[in-house]
């Protein structure tokens, strides 16, 4: 047997997320896409396994894939031209290689790193890939401030929707920076791991302080459990996984 592994891109709106869901016939989702068109190239079913799944409307440039395969080694540029030519114009795969022994596309990574970019201002260009906050006004130093509660090992429990399987919740995140770029704003977020919806939680609750909604240290009152009141969430457009790293 021979594992390969691939890098992804797609554009999450035109996706019910990353993962197949068993039931549902109207859930159109990248791995459905791919594994279809693997199983049109090479005539056998595949089963693909990313590194993190991405939920609706969430777009990746760097989700990383494994899959395992019993005949002989591919041509990687063989295998990229032919899966790009029959796969959906909104998903395609590149740098297929032969994986490292012991790999594995979730348990090997040592990080992940989003971006979620938002507006100022309304924008017609690429308005699809970032969230417009229309007559919203920030405070972006207070903004950045805040950020830096993050970082560390949490317990992200409260900036996630529930799992209820016992599993841990500690993440580690070494990075939470904001880059300007005049009405383009980009939240550049890594870590270790990230739980069901904790990157537009997080991102959600920095609008919140920046416009006034929240004072300064709601981060870290979350945290320890003093603050129950409601929060906004940033909606999946604006998110992107960028890059995974082993």
């Amino acid at each position: 047997m021979i594992r390969y592994r691939f890098r992804c891109e797609y554009l999450g709106d035109a996706f019910h997320g990353w993962q197949i869901q068993n039931g549902s016939a109207k859930a159109y989702t990248v791995q459905a896409e791919l594994e279809h068109a693997f199983l049109v190239v090479t005539r056998t079913p595949v089963k693909l396994v990313c590194a993190g799944r991405t939920d609706t409307g969430v777009h990746s440039r760097g989700q990383c894939v494994h899959f395992n395969w019993e005949g002989e080694q591919f041509c990687p540029d063989t295998l990229v031209r032919n899966i790009n030519g029959v796969a959906n114009k909104a998903v395609r795969i590149r740098d297929v290689e032969i994986a490292p022994e012991g790999f594995h596309a979730r348990y090997s990574a040592t990080a992940r790193y989003y971006q979620y970019t938002f507006f100022s201002r309304p924008v017609a260009l690429a308005k699809d890939y970032g969230w417009q906050c229309g007559k919203m006004h920030f405070d972006l130093d207070l903004m950045e401030r805040e950020a830096q509660s993050f970082l560390g090992t949490h317990d992200f429990d409260p900036f996630s929707i529930p799992r209820g399987d016992g599993k841990s919740t500690l993440c580690t995140l070494s990075e939470f920076r904001l880059e300007r770029r005049g009405h383009i704003l980009v939240w550049h977020i890594r870590g270790n791991r990230f739980l069901h919806r904790q990157v537009r939680s997080m991102v959600g609750l920095l609008i919140d302080v920046g416009r006034g909604k929240l004072p300064e240290g709601s981060i870290d009152r979350i945290f320890a459990g003093e603050f129950k009141g409601e929060r906004m969430w940033a909606p999946p457009e604006g998110l992107c996984l960028e890059d995974v790293e082993y």
